[in-house]
């Protein structure tokens, strides 16, 4: 592993590529990037935790810490990556709807100016809606770097963990 240089929050969210994010976290770290992980609360139920504990070395976080809970130590982001993204997210996050950890710190990091990569996990019939569309065009319009790949076979229907590496600033 490369000695990281940069700290990456991973937000997970439940969708079929999550259960494969091991393969994004090793090319990142393969980058010089250290990398947390956060997941949504049906995220939590595709991954691994203690296997994405181990590889990371931070503790995968889901819930708000409790009032007697210490503060995490995860060092600074410097980016965030989003993947993979449901639609679900994608809307509430457009919406101003913040009713998770996942949620909260992309408004927080959207307000410190961080550069931000989602990928949304989305089924091309879903994609037509027009609240998805309202809601990447919205997320762009905001500095968001959407990655929404509608040609991807199914049943991903998202940007390869590569292309979404290589949306990261340098």
């Amino acid at each position: 592993m490369v000695e990281p240089t940069r700290t990456l929050y991973l937000i997970v969210c439940g969708a079929g590529p999550a259960s494969d994010i091991a393969t994004f976290i090793r090319l990142a770290q393969a980058q010089a990037w250290r990398v947390c992980v956060v997941t949504t609360p049906a995220g939590a139920e595709f991954i691994d935790a203690a296997q994405l504990q181990a590889l990371t070395g931070y503790p995968v976080r889901t819930e708000f810490r409790k009032p007697r809970d210490p503060e995490p130590s995860w060092p600074l982001a410097d980016a965030i990556v989003v993947a993979p993204a449901t639609i679900n997210m994608v809307c509430k996050w457009a919406a101003g709807i913040a009713d998770n950890l996942a949620l909260s710190m992309l408004f927080e990091c959207m307000g410190i100016d961080l550069a931000i990569v989602v990928a949304p996990n989305v089924n091309p019939a879903l994609a037509r809606h027009p609240a998805f569309q309202r809601s990447v065009q919205h997320l762009r319009e905001w500095g968001v770097r959407v990655l929404y790949e509608h040609s991807a076979p199914p049943p991903i229907w998202m940007a390869s963990w590569e292309q979404i590496l290589g949306a990261l600033p340098n």
